[in-house]
């Protein structure tokens, strides 16, 4: 039997090893990879939201002012507060992913259709992948930035 061809099952599982360990940092950078896409695409959301709800503001020389219910599956609104937060009105916003969490919103922060002014202030959301600031200035800029920003603070 020496003329017999092969592997080893050593060699195998050498082989199988050294294959293995680029699989897994390629899924925990995959991994990281969702995480950032889920807090900045929330971020987006709560951006955008806040950017329709400052030109109905200004469309209607009307006051829109936030409120919260917090939460894992928080509810941000403008109007009349609710108690249950179903996302079927143009003035709510759902959490879009639940291992996104909104730590604050400034108490207060709104929009006022006169001259596009705001009261300003920030949310901040957060998630395994770090934190992101929505910034609102008086004159109802709204912005995303990373607390390792310099204009963040």
């Amino acid at each position: 039997m020496k003329n017999a061809s092969g592997f080893t099952l050593l060699e195998l599982l050498v082989v199988m090893v050294i294959a293995s360990v680029p699989g897994f940092g390629a899924v925990s950078a995959w991994h990281h990879w969702q995480q950032q896409r889920h807090l900045n695409d929330t971020a987006a959301q709560i951006q955008h939201f806040l950017l329709r709800l400052r030109s109905e503001a200004n469309w209607h020389n009307e006051t829109r002012l936030l409120w919260l219910l917090p939460g894992q599956k928080w509810c941000l609104g403008s109007g009349a507060v609710q108690l249950r937060c179903s996302g079927r009105s143009r003035h709510t916003l759902l959490a879009p992913w639940p291992e996104i969490g909104l730590l604050s919103l400034t108490e207060g922060v709104g929009f006022y259709g006169r001259r596009s002014v705001a009261k300003p202030g920030r949310i901040v959301i957060s998630g395994d992948a770090g934190e992101r600031h929505i910034i609102i200035s008086s004159r109802g800029r709204i912005r995303i930035c990373q607390p390792a920003e310099r204009l963040c603070g």
